[in-house]
């Protein structure tokens, strides 16, 4: 348990969903080491900022895993 709830932003891809696990597979960019991540732990994803146009802001995309 901790004592305060804390927000970190992770930038990479999302590589694969468990359903009976409840945990996606996530691969930082920077080459850092892929780690499961419980899906009650996320509060939102985001689709890939450079496969949008200019003046396109950045919205939720559907994961096809």
């Amino acid at each position: 348990m901790r004592d305060e709830t804390v927000l970190h932003r992770l930038y990479g891809t999302v590589t694969s969903y468990a359903p009976g696990t409840g945990r996606v597979g996530f691969s930082p960019t920077g080459g850092h080491p892929a780690i499961p991540v419980p899906v009650h732990r996320i509060v939102a994803l985001t689709g890939d900022r450079q496969r949008r146009g200019n003046g396109q802001a950045p919205a939720h995309e559907p994961y096809e895993g």
